[in-house]
């Protein structure tokens, strides 16, 4: 019986079919790219901390449709290390779904000689390649895969399995009417464009058993002009549920609307929360709401609205593989919150999906919390990302720590990531820091800065400095001739410029730096000396970030570089070629940052145990700094 009072909704069991979760709580598809034993360890982690259901990321039902993080269904020999994955989570606690994939024309083909396949051949963008159109027999053929990798994901151990139809892959192409303009029976109206799934469906539970469940991921709108928009998504679903499907799972976007899929910051908590709710009121079977759901609280609310019957939290069990338990225990503050910053997703393009809020993910066991062995006296210096996460990790090991910083207020650099639009979430990740400090009894000093001989009466057995960077400057004619001032500050509201600004530096800080003026009303050119800005960020990001500045009107100059300023303008060298600009109200710099490490090289000879981490040790991403803090905490 549920007796949890204060989500009795969240913490209900769910049956279907023969299927029993304990509770509402998804953790929804999603490659990791991590390695068999990292992914194992990531999954039971999770499992452990209480989730009712975990779905594995995609598994290919097609060779010709592999990607590397992909389980390969297609062949038998997926099947004892699929086998090892679901009967470790089953011990843990869990339910196991794997997602079975196509990627139709959104297929990155290595092979020049070789075209994606798809309903029509009509590319997904104006740059991609055009697809083959799929015959007849490759679509049965197809078929037939998907519901042989379904009877393999079955002898692994699997409860269900989940046909992949949604931000437009193969089986989201034949649902599309913009991807889908086929004239025979696998097109044009509602049946014709869900028959592929429903003979999938039907094939399925003909091969692994009528009562083995099926479910469906799809989108609930494209985002796409003449894309699959709710209307057809709620009778699709009707028309899926009429073949025998289980169980469906809402979301959205394509690749030609990406940042819909794995919604940003900008996006509000629960964005496709009324898809769902638009499909649920059309089926009977149970549907899952997924995007930007963070909160076990707004969870909660989503179902006591009758908006959806389970609820996808997946970056929310990334940041915390414990919510459900905090949820259940009404521990909401331990929750360390997703702030959808989506470093995530935009670190596949590399390797590695990575955390910024967790630098544990995918090092469960490497950064796992072990009591040290003697209690040492730990100094930090720097309440910034580094020396927070330095100084909870350390405490959490039962030393002592006392955390100074020198300005009044902890978060550092952090505190100007969260000052542009639409970023204030961000400073989840400071609160959070902020309440398990005090919570663990950590000594924090703030607006005091520390010299060495307070190292000396301090005498700790060890020092860690994470006293951050400080802005480059630029050393140019006529430099005095104008109002300069460096993005830092004003981003923290110490500047107030004109009308007109000259924003020096097209990374990450620039561009952020542009938004936050234009936003405020003023007229914005960003100029970079590289041939393409926001070379520094993660892909989604930085595609949001520069659609929004267009909107805005920024103007920006590529291959441009600032060379002299004089009372009546600016010379700049763009492309090679000298120009003369008139004067801006306000130049602000954005050209990157360097170490503030004075006080380390002074403690070099004082401290024995002594550890340079972020910036302090030379400028980095948040992600990169945190994850130095926990490593640092864990080896003090």
């Amino acid at each position: 019986m549920n007796e949890n009072k204060a989500l009795p909704l969240l913490f209900a069991p769910l049956k279907f079919g023969r299927i029993e979760l304990k509770n509402r709580i998804v953790m929804p598809p999603a490659a990791t790219c991590l390695g068999e034993d990292a992914k194992l360890d990531f999954y039971v982690t999770r499992a452990k901390g209480g989730v009712g259901l975990i779905q594995l990321p995609p598994g290919s039902v097609d060779p010709a449709s592999e990607y590397a993080p992909s389980v390969p269904l297609y062949h038998d020999q997926a099947i004892p290390t699929l086998a090892r994955l679901v009967d470790a989570i089953h011990a843990a606690g869990a339910v196991v779904s794997i997602q079975l994939w196509h990627g139709g024309r959104q297929l990155h083909v290595s092979d020049s000689d070789t075209a994606p396949v798809a309903p029509s051949p009509i590319a997904w963008s104006r740059g991609s390649r055009v697809p083959r159109e799929l015959s007849i027999p490759e679509i049965e053929e197809l078929i037939d895969k998907f519901a042989r990798a379904a009877v393999r994901a079955q002898s692994a151990g699997v409860d269900f399995v989940e046909i992949h139809g949604a931000h437009g892959y193969l089986v989201s192409e034949f649902f599309s009417p913009q991807s889908n303009q086929r004239n025979d029976g696998y097109g044009g109206d509602i049946p014709g464009r869900a028959r592929f799934a429903v003979e999938i469906i039907r094939r399925i539970k003909e091969k692994a058993g009528e009562h083995f469940p099926v479910s469906c991921r799809m989108n609930g709108a494209d985002n796409v002009a003449g894309g699959l928009e709710l209307d057809d998504a709620r009778a699709i679903a009707q028309t899926l549920e009429s073949a025998g499907l289980d169980l469906i799972s809402i979301s959205a976007g394509v690749y030609g609307s990406c940042p819909t899929i794995v919604p940003y910051v900008d996006a509000p908590n629960g964005c496709n929360v009324p898809l769902a709710e638009g499909v649920k009121r059309a089926v009977n079977i149970p549907v899952i709401a997924a995007g930007r759901i963070n909160d076990p609280r707004l969870a909660e609310e989503i179902l006591a609205a009758g908006k959806a019957d389970l609820v996808g939290m997946f970056r929310a069990l990334v940041t915390d593989p414990e919510l459900p338990g905090k949820a259940a225990r009404g521990e909401f503050a331990e929750i360390r919150k997703c702030i959808a910053c989506n470093t995530c997703t935009d670190a596949l393009d590399l390797g590695p999906i990575m955390c910024t809020v967790n630098p544990a993910f995918g090092r469960e066991k490497e950064l796992a919390i072990v009591l040290a062995t003697r209690k040492k006296k730990v100094l930090v210096i720097g309440g910034g990302p580094a020396g927070l996460e330095a100084a909870r990790v350390a405490a959490l090991r039962g030393h002592e720590v006392t955390l100074y910083d020198k300005k009044p207020r902890l978060g550092g650099q952090w505190l100007l990531a969260a000052a542009p639009p639409h970023k204030q979430e961000f400073i989840e990740l400071v609160n959070y820091h902020t309440q398990q400090l005090d919570k663990l009894g950590v000594t924090v000093i703030l607006d005091k800065e520390v010299s060495p001989s307070l190292v000396e009466e301090i005498k700790p057995d060890a020092v860690v400095v994470a006293t951050g960077a400080v802005p480059l400057e630029l050393s140019l004619p006529g430099i005095n001739h104008h109002s300069v001032s460096n993005a830092w500050d004003v981003l923290q509201g110490d500047v107030e410029t004109g009308k007109s600004v000259l924003v020096v530096g097209g990374g990450n800080v620039g561009l952020e730096t542009a938004h936050f003026l234009a936003e405020k009303g003023r007229q914005v050119t960003v100029i970079e000396k590289l041939k393409q800005v926001g070379t520094d960020m993660g892909g989604t990001v930085r595609f949001l970030l520069l659609r929004t500045l267009k909107e805005y009107g920024v103007t920006i100059a590529r291959s441009t570089e600032l060379k002299q300023l004089t009372p009546d303008g600016i010379t700049v060298y763009r492309n090679g070629q000298e120009e003369v600009w008139p004067r801006f109200d306000n130049v602000v710099l954005a050209v990157g940052a360097q170490p503030l490490n004075v006080l380390a090289t002074a403690l070099k000879d004082v401290v024995e145990e002594l550890y340079v981490i972020g910036d302090a040790a030379a400028p980095r991403r948040a992600v990169d700094a945190i994850r130095e803090g926990a490593e640092t905490g864990c080896r003090i």
